[in-house]
């Protein structure tokens, strides 16, 4: 198989809104499960179901008008849909992406998705059933929404496998870069608790938690608690995000998929069938076993299910080793996110690989000795461990209640000079321009606020990187900001003024302009004679390689005619203007180059 990049991520879980309080979670051993909200039922009525659960706050809410929906429409939304299209948007920016600026793009787009809870609680009564709930409670258009918002032409999919649905999805979009349908894509998952409806399933079966927490491989666990939550990650071809200097996260070696058959129950997990999938999806990524440093397991805390699991991952892992394989799973941070999940365990052995730091498994401290980890070569995580340098190989399992298993082999990224972005390096002291946009002045005025406290806890020397990605990366909407700064420190304080006063100040620039959508359309006005001055754009010609390539460009063709060069009278630090015979050509020569780059 080939590689494939992790090049983005964004994801909401039970007290983990995003992926820096995603992360600060898993290193910290916090877990996010709390009291059902009120909202969703009144917890006292399903006793069998548990009062606890994990929750992501305001998962209703949503922002109809910066995503172009109706409110009509966004109400008849299943919350599914809701919090896709966000998580969609901060996944592309994460990514190095403008999602305005990838429409028409043959993107792909692959979502986990299962129950249809919104779709049973909305559609009961036939008389109040309207065209808009019925697009809003398809499964199908978990993924269609997102290609239709975004304007994405390429395979557009929802995958219901039950609990293995989003790693199955990232298994095909995997596929799908391989085979050339897409060169990007978005993969991931999403689960919403809104009823207790299979709750009480899970508690006939005798598969619930009492208290509504997963506790996977300890000697506590007693079932499964169910939970929220959504993450996508973008997936490029390796060797199109080197070559276009993008981030990685972690490199998705390998992955397989594959079904229990008639085995010993419909929905009893079967050994045999998961070994068949950890030593499929290691034989792709041409990795062995015996090199996994360690196994983001399925883990859901179930007597049956950790059992099985542990002598699979003993069978496969327990090979001659130097070291047993680490094992551990984030449901106990989080619960069980069902459809979102296998997404849930991706991200954290990416973000594992990319801080070099597995976080510990909660619960683990009374470990389930009948499970005999030990002696068959497993060790459950107690505490956090640090990764060693160069690279390590990370596994990831996930099983749906049907019997549709799913393994995939995550590597650390290269450590290559083509893996940092290719970008120009800002001049030390040069100033850059931060821009910032949003839908109204108030959403505007509140990000300049959340991009200042941000900003307030990184490096001086981080600037020049800030002003670049927030040009490139930001879709421009209506109502903008702008303002020159040399450091961190002159960032936070110019956008903390702005918020203060909330009128433009020197170096700030504010202005609103129509929504764009897609490639714009561009026109440039530059100023004629007598605007030159001394080195002018010469730091510009330093700091950027396209700039120069076309300055360098136009001043070889105006050579031709000129019989002279206009680039040591434009960049040096003599005046030029007393010389006409160069104004115009040099000046031409700078808006050129100015447009072109």
């Amino acid at each position: 198989m080939g590689d494939i990049a992790v090049v983005g991520i964004d994801c909401a879980f039970p007290g983990a809104a995003g992926v820096r309080a995603y992360w600060d979670l898993l290193v910290g051993g916090r877990a996010g499960i709390g009291p059902v909200p009120g909202q969703r039922w009144e917890a006292r009525d399903f006793p069998a179901v548990g009062g606890s659960g994990g929750f992501i706050d305001d998962a209703d809410v949503f922002d109809s008008d910066f995503f172009s929906v109706t409110p009509r429409e966004a109400a008849a939304m299943d919350p599914h849909q809701r919090l896709l299209l966000p998580c969609a948007w901060r996944a592309l920016e994460d990514a190095g992406r403008a999602p305005g600026g990838l429409a028409g793009s043959g993107t792909g787009v692959f979502v986990g998705v299962m129950g249809g809870e919104w779709g049973r609680l909305t559609m009961s009564d036939l008389a109040q059933v309207t065209p808009l709930l019925g697009s809003g409670s398809s499964a199908g258009m978990a993924a269609n929404r997102i290609s239709y918002h975004f304007d994405f032409t390429g395979p557009s999919l929802a995958v219901d496998t039950a609990c293995s649905s989003s790693l199955v999805a990232v298994h095909l979009a995997a596929n799908s870069l391989l085979a050339g349908e897409c060169d990007t894509a978005l993969a991931g998952g999403v689960n919403i608790v809104l009823s207790p409806s299979l709750g009480l399933v899970y508690g006939q079966l005798g598969l619930a938690a009492a208290d509504g927490r997963c506790k996977p491989f300890s000697a506590d666990a007693d079932g499964i608690g169910r939970s929220d939550g959504v993450g996508l990650v973008v997936l490029r071809r390796l060797e199109d995000a080197l070559a276009d200097g993008d981030r990685v996260y972690a490199v998705l070696r390998g992955s397989a998929v594959n079904q229990d058959g008639r085995s010993n129950g419909m929905i009893a997990p079967n050994r045999w069938s998961q070994e068949r999938v950890l030593n499929a999806a290691y034989k792709r990524a041409g990795v062995s076993p015996a090199e996994v440093a360690f196994v983001e397991a399925h883990g859901t805390g179930t007597v049956l299910g950790d059992a099985i699991e542990c002598a699979a991952l003993g069978s496969v892992h327990g090979v001659p080793r130097e070291a047993p394989c680490a094992i551990g799973s984030v449901k106990g941070n989080l619960g069980h996110t069902e459809a979102a999940a296998g997404i849930a365990g991706f991200i954290k052995a990416a973000l594992a690989l990319h801080h070099r730091i597995v976080p510990a498994s909660l619960y683990a401290e009374r470990e389930n000795s009948r499970l005999r980890l030990g002696e068959r070569g497993l060790r459950l995580l107690k505490s956090p461990a640090r990764l060693p340098r160069g690279e390590n190989i990370a596994g990831v399992s996930s099983f749906g209640m049907g019997g549709t298993n799913a393994h995939a082999v995550l590597a650390s990224a290269p450590r290559s000079p083509r893996a940092v972005p290719v970008r120009a390096r800002a001049e030390a002291g040069a100033a850059g321009v931060f821009t910032v946009s949003a839908d109204t002045p108030e959403a505007l005025c509140r990000n300049l606020a959340a991009q200042a406290d941000a900003i307030a806890a990184l490096p001086k020397g981080e600037a020049a990187a800030l002003c670049r990605s927030s040009n490139r990366v930001k879709t421009g909407l209506p109502h903008r900001f702008a303002l020159t700064a040399r450091d961190t420190g002159e960032l936070v304080e110019g956008l903390r003024r702005a918020v203060a006063l909330r009128t433009p100040a020197p170096g700030v620039l504010r202005a609103a302009a129509d929504r764009p959508w897609g490639r714009p359309v561009v026109a440039f006005l530059f100023t004629g004679q007598g605007s030159e001055y001394p080195a002018m754009t010469a730091g510009l010609y330093r700091e950027s390689p396209a700039y120069r390539r076309h300055f360098d460009a136009a001043d070889a063709a105006l050579a031709a005619h000129l019989g002279a060069s206009v680039r040591e009278a434009v960049l040096g630090g003599e005046e030029w203007g007393a010389r006409p015979e160069l104004v115009q050509p040099a000046l031409f020569a700078v808006g050129y180059a100015l447009a072109r780059t």
